[in-house]
């Protein structure tokens, strides 16, 4: 059985980028939207509020993410240049139509293995056109499939990144039956960890990769 690949969830700062560069985390994910007509790393406010509420728990987000709100986030490119091919590469895409650019620009800094997500599962299949070996993987599932191999048959995707509230044994062995990937999010309990890898998840996407991969071996 192939081992869990443990990945650095939402690597949207230069420092964050660093520090697990330095320690040699496997594989990053990075955010990836399109403003202006670049790509940045960049997650965005999903507060579900609107009002003063809503206004302040943005700006909290945008204050923990980059720090300070006039700093201007990384362009993808800027973040790949830093990588430097020294990490696999996770790009969550959260805009539609930049699929071939986003995994082209990953291929062209040398990142490897690349793998693409998005919530966009009816274009998702075009990051092959930038990336010929990028893996696939349907995004932002937060239910449990009826039928999950039907799902990723239906966008061509190599897998499906699902929230791990939703994952049982029934689906991963029939997606591993199938011959495609379950990726889990997002995981940072490491009671949570060792029992996703024991069911032989490939991939498990935490907020602390350093404590969670020490639980994510399998015997």
């Amino acid at each position: 059985m192939p081992r869990t690949v443990v990945v650095a969830h939402k690597v949207n700062r230069r420092s964050l980028l660093l520090k697990y560069l330095r320690v040699g985390v496997e594989m990053v994910e990075f955010d990836v939207t399109l403003e202006g007509g670049a790509l940045l790393v960049k997650h965005g406010a999903d507060v579900g509020s609107r009002g003063l509420r809503g206004f302040v728990m943005a700006l909290g987000y945008l204050l923990l993410e980059g720090r300070d709100p006039l700093l201007k986030p990384s362009t993808l490119e800027e973040h790949l240049r830093l990588a430097g091919g020294r990490a696999g590469v996770w790009l969550d895409l959260k805009a539609k139509g930049i699929e071939k650019e986003a995994a082209a620009l990953a291929r062209a800094y040398g990142a490897k293995p690349v793998v693409v997500s998005s919530g966009f599962h009816n274009t998702l299949r075009f990051a092959r056109e930038g990336c010929e070996d990028a893996v696939i993987m349907l995004g932002n599932v937060s239910y449990r499939p009826a039928d999950p191999v039907r799902e990723v048959e239906l966008a061509s995707a190599d897998g499906l990144s699902i929230h791990h509230a939703f994952v049982d044994e029934e689906m991963v062995e029939e997606l591993h039956s199938a011959g495609y990937k379950v990726a889990v999010w997002t995981v940072n309990d490491p009671a949570k960890a060792r029992e996703l890898a024991e069911l032989g998840v490939d991939y498990l996407i935490t907020d602390h990769p350093e404590k969670v991969r020490r639980f994510a071996e399998r015997p």
